[in-house]
């Protein structure tokens, strides 16, 4: 995982939480969550949500990705996400072409947690 996300990932998305994290279940021991909380008005929203997409196709051993944003619900201050690791939501990603897209797939399949 780590060359990967050292020489794929980082340089391009700069996430800004990657875990490590005890997995007895897994080889290593440890799984690698990235968790990207992202400003929807920041215009590499698109660019960033496809990185995390092909990262997530091309790595299927790592724990969580997801893509975060803070939104109102109820007039509350929550964190609505995006599942990479759910295949529908990559292919979603992968074939848009604007922003808006992409927020309408968080209005649509964004979830709380």
């Amino acid at each position: 995982y780590v060359s990967f996300l050292t020489f794929f990932i980082l340089p391009i998305n700069n996430p800004d939480f990657i875990i490590i994290r005890k997995d007895y279940k897994s080889q290593s021991g440890y799984v690698i969550d990235i968790l990207e909380p992202h400003n929807p008005e920041y215009k590499d929203n698109l660019p960033k949500a496809k990185g995390f997409a092909r990262y997530a196709e091309a790595e299927p051993k790592i724990g969580r990705i997801q893509l975060i944003r803070k939104v109102k619900d109820n007039g509350k201050d929550r964190f609505k996400r995006l599942d990479f690791s759910k295949g529908e939501i990559r292919q979603k990603i992968l074939s848009m072409q604007t922003s808006d897209e992409l927020d309408h797939l968080f209005d649509t399949d964004g979830f709380f947690e």
